[in-house]
């Protein structure tokens, strides 16, 4: 009978040691769990960073700091809404940052994907925008993903996909043409191009007009400085592309020697690019 007793508690013991030491393989004592993000409310703001829709403690608010603020999200039709970054406030109405690290993540859920989707210029951005799909009625609900589940969300917002003739899509193709007579002189987009830019020897161009066109063509030029231009010419010692100061949208050529180089043009947002065109011919007579 001691024998049984004195094997069951030899039993017992390795039983809870094993326990132990399993627990203590699963957590890491050097670098423990990033902590929950808990905000008191939400800012989200346009292009100029003017904030537009605010959620304090849970509630959807229509003025802020004495500003009206709106308590509805409109999608535009087939387009793209501006661009929309989302921060945080802490209990004092400070604003706060998003929470930094691989750790947390911007989410969303929608409620109806048949009336509105969620476009992002950079996937880990806490920004969007809103792209219409058809004309009715939904909601968003923004989110503070941690490790795979929700830390903290906003109530749900309303969304309205509207018709909005002034907005436009994502770039699909660029067009260049002279600024002061309109004259085409390139079309492009990823794939191919139609035209070329030409300039002389030892001298500059004429100030040449940069737009973006979306897969309807509806052409446009993009928030600034929110977008930017990036500029890569083949051989730099043949002719140079720069941009117009106090004009963001403007680019002239210079002719360094006789020749013929290529340019490619991007369409920039936070170092990533949103569209990149294809090789488009520079000849320098």
């Amino acid at each position: 009978m001691r024998k049984l007793s004195y094997s069951l508690l030899l039993f017992i013991f390795a039983t809870i040691s094993i326990f132990l030491t399993g627990c203590k393989d699963e957590s890491d004592p050097v670098t423990p769990p990033s902590e929950h993000f808990e905000p008191e409310g939400w800012i989200v703001r346009d292009a100029t960073l003017k904030p537009i829709l605010v959620v304090w403690q849970g509630v959807i608010q229509t003025s802020w700091e004495g500003n009206q603020v709106i308590d509805t999200l409109f999608a535009p039709l087939n387009a793209l809404s501006e661009h929309y970054s989302v921060k945080f406030l802490d209990v004092n109405k400070k604003i706060l940052n998003p929470p930094s690290g691989a750790d947390h993540e911007f989410g969303f859920a929608i409620g109806d994907t048949s009336i509105f989707s969620i476009v992002q210029d950079s996937p880990t951005d806490w920004a969007f925008h809103l792209k219409g799909k058809r004309t009715g009625n939904s909601t968003l609900e923004l989110q503070v993903q941690h490790l795979g589940h929700v830390d903290v969300k906003t109530p749900k917002i309303p969304v309205r996909t509207v018709i909005d003739t002034s907005a436009y899509g994502e770039p699909v193709g660029i067009r260049l043409s002279y600024e002061e007579d309109a004259t085409l002189l390139v079309t492009a987009t990823s794939a191919t191009t139609t035209g070329s830019l030409v300039v002389t020897k030892d001298s500059t161009s004429d100030h040449i007009k940069v737009e973006f066109f979306d897969e309807n063509y509806r052409f446009f030029q993009p928030e600034y400085p929110l977008h930017m231009l990036g500029i890569t010419v083949t051989d730099t010692t043949i002719a140079r592309v720069f941009e117009e100061t106090g004009e963001p949208w403007v680019i002239r050529l210079a002719g360094l020697k006789q020749g013929t180089t290529l340019v490619i043009f991007r369409l920039m947002v936070g170092g990533s690019a949103e569209f990149t065109s294809s090789s488009i011919t520079i000849q320098v007579e």
